[in-house]
């Protein structure tokens, strides 16, 4: 008898679990297997490869048998952020569970909104199950989020459990506050269900046609940092819910690749510099005026390092 966690009914949508990849081929290899066990027969796997240098896009190509069904034209205008492959297959997880595979790879490094919205285009469900490289998913976490994506509703959080050096860390549920002239996010101190502040783009269920409406992630927001936050707050604007769901759960250690990529101090500066900018797209005017009034307050507490009241990474 197939488990119910594994079978799609006929009158449920597709989810397609989307996932940005550079140079996380030991990730993947990591934990794949559990974002396969967690999704149903004819379901869809989605890997965004963003110019990965190491040997993700081989690995994958090899290890699932996948062909390519879109090449990339024979003269690559070099830097054309649209040039991209796209390889296609079946893998079955088991006797009763097939999920179809593709595999975007990015000739140009676009980074991590850029690449997941190439994934939310390109991909074939009603549902987008976005999550990172690092993300092991429970295999029950459809059957509590599904539920909860009614019309109203344009995304769903899951529990993150992180677990470092001995304790037990939990996410996924987030607070946005207006604080001496900034917006500051910060985790819940309670994880019960109900709604969040925004769904975090490392493990969340969003509905892909309200994703579009909106324009997925702004690039404004590159390379990195305040996305999710933004494209949550444009959905809550549209009059959609934003939820979080406690019975969802994924597993979340931080192994992303961001730390190889820019070094810690690095991303601090990026998540400083991108909270200016949500200020400048969706503060009211009062709001703005109070962003100017507290730059010298910020101007000081930057030169003396950033601090984790301004930056959270």
């Amino acid at each position: 008898m197939r488990s119910s966690a594994h079978v799609r009914q006929e009158n449920m949508p597709q989810v397609s679990a989307v996932i940005p990849n550079y140079n996380g081929r030991m990730l993947l290899a990591k934990h794949l297997m559990s974002v396969l066990r967690c999704l149903r027969d004819q379901d869809q796997l989605v890997i965004v490869d963003d110019a990965s240098t190491d040997s993700s896009v081989n690995w994958l190509i090899n290890f699932y048998r996948l062909h390519k069904v879109k090449r990339v034209p024979e003269k690559v205008i070099p830097h054309d952020k649209q040039a991209y492959e796209v390889w296609e297959g079946d893998y079955h997880f088991s006797p009763s569970k097939q999920i179809s595979l593709m595999l975007i790879v990015n000739l140009e490094n676009l980074r991590f909104g850029a690449a997941a919205n190439r994934g939310v285009e390109l991909a074939s469900g009603e549902l987008i199950l976005l999550l990172n490289s690092d993300v092991s998913p429970h295999e029950d976490i459809l059957s509590y989020l599904l539920p909860r994506l009614k019309s109203d509703v344009f995304a769903v959080a899951c529990l993150e459990v992180e677990r470092h050096k001995g304790s037990i860390i939990f996410g996924g549920k987030n607070t946005l506050s207006f604080q001496r002239g900034m917006f500051i996010h910060a985790r819940a101190v309670k994880f019960n269900a109900g709604k969040t502040a925004w769904v975090t783009g490392g493990s969340g269920l969003y509905d892909r046609a309200k994703w579009l409406e909106i324009g997925g992630f702004d690039s404004r927001y590159y390379p990195a940092y305040w996305e999710d936050v933004d494209l949550s707050w444009q959905a809550r604007k549209l009059g959609w819910q934003v939820l979080f769901e406690p019975k969802a759960i994924v597993d979340h250690n931080h192994e992303s690749t961001n730390k190889d990529a820019f070094g810690i101090q690095q991303m601090q500066a990026m998540s400083w510099h991108n909270a200016n900018k949500f200020v400048q797209k969706n503060a009211n005017w009062k709001q703005k005026i109070l962003h100017f009034l507290w730059q010298p307050y910020w101007i000081w507490k930057t030169a003396k390092g950033f601090s984790t009241e301004a930056v959270n990474v």
